[in-house]
């Protein structure tokens, strides 16, 4: 497995589009080239390939020395095997250099245990994201 940048427009980007619809969109009946997506123009993208398959991709955005994880999505196939830990440690490790303190993040639920063994903590009660209405979580992690 490569880890590496994805720059926004590209077709690796594309790849990314395609794999964050198949996962995450789909099986709430919903579809990712519906929404807004213009402010991942200026985002941090990460995607793990095999054989320049992509099989996971992470998605950061900022604000000053908060940033926030928009996405974390792993295909089906490869959950459970690391890939999402590495995209998440590597994506941390880039807001740290950039001056990051916190991370945070809006996990669904059912990926709250992922985010407990990478140290983030929850907060609040749960709500329903408007795109995947699912029970989520806002969770955070110091990176100082």
């Amino acid at each position: 497995m490569v880890l590496k940048i994805i720059e926004y427009g590209t077709n690796e980007y594309n790849k990314s589009l395609e794999l964050r619809n198949k996962v995450m969109r789909k099986p709430l009946g919903f579809n990712l080239y519906d929404e807004d997506l213009s402010n991942e123009k200026d985002a941090v993208m990460i995607g793990a390939f095999e054989n320049d398959m992509i099989i996971g991709v992470g998605v950061m955005t900022h604000d000053d020395t908060i940033y926030k994880v928009e996405c974390l999505c792993i295909d089906f196939e490869v959950q459970h095997k690391g890939v999402g830990g590495r995209i998440l440690e590597n994506l941390e490790a880039k807001a740290k250099a950039s001056g990051g303190k916190k991370m945070c993040l809006d996990a669904r639920v059912s990926a709250e245990g992922f985010y407990h063994k990478h140290d983030y903590i929850g907060s609040g009660d749960t709500y329903l994201h408007e795109h995947a209405p699912v029970p989520h979580i806002a969770m955070e992690k110091n990176l100082i």
